[in-house]
């Protein structure tokens, strides 16, 4: 027994001293200097050493310490020195010269304080206080060239003479420039000119007589050439040579294009040749007809590249969104030069289909990574989808709180399955703002808004909203979680209380009213584009203070009572396939709701609502989008009621329907329609962008509407009458806030009766449509 615990206190000695005595007996740091500094600061080497006073030596650390000094740019040479016997680290390093002075001179063209801004921009930049290196002095020397050439200087010569101090270790550069002439194109020509006029090739390029000869600009002509030839049936066609010649002075350089067109041909015989991924005829891919769909040649046609690019990248996309990442897509080109014509085999090898792996989500602060996951239309073991990817991008950017998303597909060892990485930045989900502006209708308004977009984390919107101003107070909150319980559903609270001076006929300010309420909805998602939305809302709507007895007799005789109490369900079916809801340019947004008020909820109105919608969102070039929106309307009393309440009927004119006239009181009867069909064209232009998106955009349109009380009266002429159509045009600018956008509109009324204002000025927040 004695003998037994006698080992065991052995074996607890040998586990605690032992590694003890091994670490009082490894090498420590006694002290560390760095010898050779003469102009770079101390403290800027000693931030990236690791190593420290006391710590235990190692030459990998020291390794890296030298990496680390070397790669602050400030040095040439990095050596270590370890003492053993007293434990003390050295670093010895040998700067690079400090550049003390840039000066320039025989530069005329260019004033000095530009070259050197041109110098400094990147990070191997020459500037005052830098150090020296022969690769940042050939890099401003490329520079200089470059921008001389730019402006025409082509026989610049630069010569660099750089002194050093030995004493100080600091450097002078001095440029010498000898300009020489500026040279402009005198001429261009294109040899070999025979199917066309040259004049109308030259017409295609850039490059022209009395500018500048810009050689990036030169080659992507030399492309623009060929493009226009091999679409036009020129198969072989090729450059021969390029040359260049000056007159005696250098003033005038004359380009010279030498071409050869060959033989013009026809598209043959097309056909495809389809191999699976198991190396045999595929019967399991893309059906034959869908890729003979997006093939965009015939036979007979005249043979064009552009053509069979644009085939190649439809039929890629077609299997790469049934998921062959790895499709490989090839044209093989036969040609009978005799007949004339060229014929191609598409021939594509399809691959196996790749399978989604892990999703990662990065570059979240704020918001939990489930709001980002439930986003995606993708999920780990789907099928691969480039159409899915890009629309699940786009939902990450209907959020409205997300600045960017970086997609990144990862491959695996695994040629089958590759796994998607999402770099998110998150913008400002809230912010309180307070603002003020001034319109025809509501004149000068203010208003003081909290809006959260992204609450808790979870993409809930929060909503408290003031607006004040001398016809209209509105106080609303509302709340909105986009996926109740987790589930694919949204939910929405709101209440309100807004009064506003109301216009009727020819009276200003006739009447005030009140409309004090809540509503709750809930919207279940029934496909990716297809969602449905159901309703409930009460709300207590009081007219008074009338202007005179007049205005009070004439809206008593047009409606039941001036104080309701109106209890109603809704219902609404959308389908949506806008790319960014906050601003579209492409896809459109087709809904049709329905509203029942009736007496049974509680209420005292009893009145059926129809509303149709359809919006369309067309891009034309770059970033211009031409929208078309179309509205319609219908509205009955039944039951206890015998009128449609007043303030349920349609008007239009003002900032959201038919711009260029008064709200309510230009268009239709002065109590409104039961009818209204409004239809509006604008086509918008980016003025300012930020982070890829548009953040102020101008607009013109086109506006034309009429409400009716009887389908008998509907008259879709456009005139000056009641119940004629009326038109508008105008133009206005769009600012995108981080809370909401705006709109600022002039509009002009093209069918006004005599003696109406013909023109209305509208400051609004809110799309249009």
């Amino acid at each position: 027994m004695n003998r037994v615990f006698r080992r065991i206190c052995f074996v607890l000695v040998l586990f605690f001293v032992l590694p003890v005595s091994v670490f009082a007996l490894a090498d420590r740091i006694s002290g560390i200097t760095v010898e050779g500094l003469r102009n770079v600061k101390p403290r800027k080497v000693w931030d990236v050493i690791s190593l420290k006073k006391n710590k235990i030596y190692s030459e990998e650390k020291v390794r890296d310490d030298v990496r680390s000094i070397l790669s602050l740019g400030s040095f040439e040479i990095v050596d270590s020195n370890y003492d053993e016997k007293n434990g003390l680290l050295t670093y010895t390093v040998t700067e690079k010269p400090c550049l003390e002075k840039i000066v320039f001179k025989g530069n005329n063209a260019f004033k000095e304080n530009k070259l050197k801004n041109e110098l400094g921009k990147d990070e191997i930049g020459l500037k005052g206080k830098s150090f020296y290196d022969v690769i940042k002095l050939e890099n401003a020397k490329r520079k200089i060239i470059s921008l001389y050439a730019e402006k025409g200087y082509a026989d610049m010569l630069l010569e660099v003479y750089p002194v050093i101090d030995t004493d100080t270790n600091k450097i002078n550069l001095t440029f010498f420039i000898t300009e020489n002439n500026r040279v402009i194109l005198g001429g261009v020509h294109v040899d070999g000119v025979l199917a066309f006029s040259e004049k109308k090739i030259l017409n295609t390029l850039k490059t022209k007589k009395k500018k500048i000869f810009n050689s990036e600009i030169f080659q992507l002509d030399l492309k623009t050439i060929e493009t226009f030839y091999k679409d036009k049936g020129f198969f072989d066609y090729k450059v021969i040579e390029s040359t260049t010649d000056y007159n005696p002075e250098r003033t005038e350089m004359f380009l010279t294009v030498a071409i050869q067109e060959g033989q013009r041909y026809c598209f043959g015989d097309i056909a495809l040749d389809v191999e699976g991924s198991d190396g045999v005829l595929s019967i399991d891919g893309i059906d034959r007809k869908k890729i003979f769909k997006h093939i965009k040649i015939k036979k007979g046609d005249i043979y064009n590249q552009s053509a069979i690019i644009q085939s190649i990248q439809e039929i890629y996309e077609l299997y790469s969104d049934k998921g062959y990442m790895h499709v490989d897509i090839n044209p093989d080109f036969k040609k009978e030069e005799e007949k004339g014509v060229i014929d191609v085999v598409v021939k594509i090898k399809e691959n196996s289909v790749v399978f989604l792996g892990n999703v990662y989500i990065e570059g979240l602060t704020s918001t939990k990574e489930k709001v980002i996951i439930r986003e995606l239309l993708l999920k780990s073991g789907d099928v691969f989808s480039s159409s899915k990817i890009r629309r699940s991008i786009e939902r990450i950017y209907n959020l409205g709180f997300i600045d960017g998303v970086e997609p990144n597909v990862l491959p695996t060892n695994n040629p089958s399955v590759m796994e998607l990485s999402l770099l998110i930045a998150e913008g400002r989900p809230g912010m309180i703002t307070a603002g003020a502006g001034y319109s025809s209708v509501d004149q000068f308004i203010g208003s003081i808004q909290l809006q959260h977009m992204n609450l808790f984390g979870l993409a809930q919107r929060l909503n408290l909203l003031w607006e004040f101003g001398e016809r209209r107070q509105n106080y609303e909150i509302g709340w909105t979680d986009p996926w109740i319980l987790n589930k694919n559903a949204s939910l929405s609270l709101s209440v309100y209380d807004i009064q506003r001076l109301r216009d009727y006929g020819s009276w200003t300010d006739a009447y005030e009213e009140n409309r004090i309420g809540f509503s709750a909805q809930v919207g279940p998602r029934i496909s990716e584009r297809i969602g449905l939305l159901f309703g409930y809302s009460y709300e207590y709507v009081d007219m008074y203070d009338y202007t005179n007895d007049t205005v009070k007799q004439l809206i008593h005789n047009a409606t039941d009572i001036s104080q309701d109490k109106s209890s109603s369900l809704s219902a609404q079916i959308a389908y949506d396939s806008r790319d960014y809801i906050f601003d579209p340019s492409s896809g459109s947004r087709h809904s049709l709701a329905l509203v029942c008020a009736d007496s049974y909820l509680g209420g005292n109105v009893d009145y059926l609502k129809a509303n149709v919608k359809t919006t369309w969102f067309f891009p034309t070039f770059w970033k211009f989008v031409l929208s078309v929106n179309i509205a319609g309307g219908l509205v009955t009393n039944y039951g206890v009621s015998e009128k449609v309440p007043l303030y349920e009927k349609y008007y239009i004119g003002g900032a959201d329907t038919v711009r260029g006239y008064k709200y309510r009181t230009e268009i239709g009867a002065e109590d409104g329609g039961k009818i209204m069909a409004v239809m509006n064209i604008e086509y918008k232009f980016p003025i300012v962008s930020e982070r890829g998106r548009t953040v102020l955009q101008g607009a013109i349109f086109y506006d034309i509407g009429g409400i009716w009380d009887k389908f008998n009266d509907v008259d879709f002429t456009i005139g000056k009458k009641q119940t004629n159509l009326h038109s508008g045009v105008g133009f206005g600018i769009r600012f995108a806030t981080p809370v909401f956008p705006l709109r600022l509109d002039w509009g002009y009324g093209l069918d006004h009766k005599e003696g109406e204002q013909l023109q209305q000025f509208y400051f609004t927040i809110g799309n249009i449509f």
